[in-house]
């Protein structure tokens, strides 16, 4: 597996922009972007590798039942570049850029989405992926020299207390030439089969605690491997509980911020990355997948004589689908561009949308298959069905929206950094919202230049809604603490932005060699329908004035004055 260096050579253009100025800017967002040519002929090259390679050497089925990955896989990996996607060239690596190296890991997981996941989270989060974040000096060295040498890696973060805490429960005690690690990780990808591993710890100190990250050998005196964690999907991925008893992780070793208490601000945007990689790539081959399942099946049925394709409720859930893959698409494409501070908006709000997408995807080809959709594979070849494994898909997509922390977590989380910015922005006390009248949009049809008028309103009406909120709520705690109401905030610009980026894509002039314009326009048109109704359903949500006191009928039956009500 060879590769030829990255051409990224896009302007980046961000949703946040718009949002904070109220007025959505259509010429910006028409530079849609598309790798080179010699990108995607690269890219093209090493998606078919892949796609032969892991047919031949793991069987999915075998991989799901036994939770055995096949003997030697992993050296092979290395051997053909899998764990070295992102690593410069001149460390060993394929140097791809973010978009091309999607592709294949989303390869990889269309055929097994553990094996996949293996090599997104070295790629995503592990040593290789870390290598942008690290100043030049001891820590840098340390991980470009493993990396040549060749590792698999990971990144340990959440503690057994879980992963939304202010700091990790992990401890880095200061000692003479380093640090004591004391503590444990959980939901460790790659960590019983890595022997680098980075996690993050909190440094005690006589002022303010101090969170680091600190890299380390996995034959370090004081590390192992605790209980191995079993998912419900992503069967076969290498996961564990890691134990540090006083591990010695040297000074130079160590990554911390000298102007803050947290983690530095680059190794949560590699982060941002790495969790589209080991998330939204498995999210987008299952929903590709799906899609391929859903034409064969039907293909081969019909009711009553009449073939199922026919029927217009079976229509418009393939055009569903379509739509929903399109819309997935679109949403990695334009965040993934640009450089590792660019669009980190768009980067945090592309998880959810992708693994919302492949879960309605999936539960829609469920429900199309029928009796087929909720059968074993085994069932399915014990009676002569073709041994779709639309089961295993189910669990797998489950899982991803928990993956990388909860998806309403992550909605709170981008509520939050949403509003800060309206915080931080003294226009909001003063200013009205920008104009808002969009004109024309060529290269868009008229039933989707209908949606971009629509979507502009509402990126108006959400810089006033945010704005208001601002000024009812002085102290942002106080506003953070209405978390329905954040959560909404967030799903709200996730939705806008996708919707955006679809139309964005649509009315560009770089459609792939063989798609036809009204490909693009029509199934453009399919998802903004959709989102318009997603839209208006949580913004009416948003601006309910009264509901019902959940903090009192929660409280009142865990404190178990209601269990006579719902017991029998």
């Amino acid at each position: 597996m060879t590769a030829a260096p990255s051409d990224a050579g896009i302007a980046p253009h961000s949703l946040l922009a718009d949002l904070l100025k109220g007025h959505l800017d259509w010429n910006a967002w028409r530079d849609f972007p598309r790798p080179s040519r010699a990108e995607e002929e690269l890219g093209d090259r090493l998606v078919a590798e892949a796609e032969e390679f892991f047919a031949q050497r793991v069987d999915p089925t075998e991989l799901d039942d036994t939770r055995v990955l096949p003997d030697g896989l992993l050296d092979e990996l290395q051997q053909r570049g899998y764990l070295r996607l992102v690593v410069p060239p001149e460390l060993g690596g394929l140097g791809l850029a973010p978009y091309t190296a999607f592709r294949v890991i989303a390869q990889a997981c269309a055929h097994s989405v553990p094996v996949g996941q293996i090599v997104a989270i070295q790629n995503g989060v592990g040593a290789a992926a870390m290598l942008p974040a690290l100043p030049p000096g001891p820590l840098r060295e340390f991980v470009s020299g493993r990396i040549a040498a060749g590792t698999v890696s990971g990144f340990g973060d959440t503690d057994r207390s879980g992963q939304n805490n202010a700091r990790p429960t992990l401890t880095a005690t200061p000692v003479d030439g380093g640090y004591l690690l004391r503590g444990e990780k959980l939901f460790t990808g790659n960590g019983p089969v890595a022997d680098l591993i980075a996690v993050s710890a909190t440094v005690p100190g006589d002022g303010a605690p101090k969170v680091g990250a600190f890299f380390l050998d996995t034959s370090t005196p004081g590390f192992s491997v605790g209980s191995r964690v079993e998912f419900m999907g992503s069967r076969g991925l290498p996961n564990a509980s890691l134990r540090f008893d006083d591990v010695l992780v040297p000074a130079g070793q160590a990554l911390l911020d000298p102007d803050g208490d947290q983690l530095p601000p680059l190794v949560g945007l590699v982060a941002l990355l790495g969790r589209i990689h080991f998330t939204g790539a498995p999210a987008m081959a299952i929903a590709r997948n799906c899609l391929a399942w859903s034409r064969e099946f039907i293909a081969r049925r019909t009711i009553d004589g009449r073939p199922l394709g026919e029927y217009e409720e079976i229509q418009r859930t393939v055009t569903a689908t379509l739509a929903e893959v399109y819309a997935m698409e679109s949403a990695v494409r334009w965040s993934l561009a640009g450089g590792l501070a660019d669009r980190w908006f768009e980067r945090f709000v592309t998880k959810n949308l992708l693994v919302r997408g492949a879960w309605r995807t999936v539960d829609r080809t469920v429900s199309l298959h029928g009796g087929e959709g909720f059968e074993t594979v085994a069932s399915k070849v014990r009676r002569g069905a073709p041994a779709v494994p639309l089961e295993r898909a189910f669990r797998d997509a489950r899982g991803l929206r928990v993956a990388g922390n909860v998806d309403f977590q992550l909605d709170n989380q981008l509520g939050r950094m949403l509003l800060a910015q309206y915080y931080a922005d003294a226009r909001t006390a003063t200013e009205t919202a920008g104009r808002h009248a969009q004109t024309g949009a060529p290269g868009l049809s008229p039933a989707n230049q209908d949606h971009l008028r629509v979507l502009t309103r509402l990126v108006h009406s959400v810089r006033e809604i945010a704005v208001g909120l601002v000024r009812r709520y002085p102290d942002p705690e106080q506003l953070y603490a209405k978390e329905r109401t954040v959560v909404l905030l967030g799903r709200i610009a996730g939705e806008l932005f996708n919707a955006v980026a679809v139309l964005a894509r649509a009315a560009s002039d770089d459609a792939p060699t063989g798609d036809e314009p009204w490909q693009h326009q029509e199934l453009a048109d399919v998802h903004s329908v959709e989102a318009r109704h997603r839209l208006a359903g949580l913004l009416a949500r948003l601006r309910t004035e009264t509901e019902p006191d959940h903090a009192k009928i929660s409280r009142r039956w865990l404190a178990g004055s209601h269990d006579r009500l719902v017991r029998h």
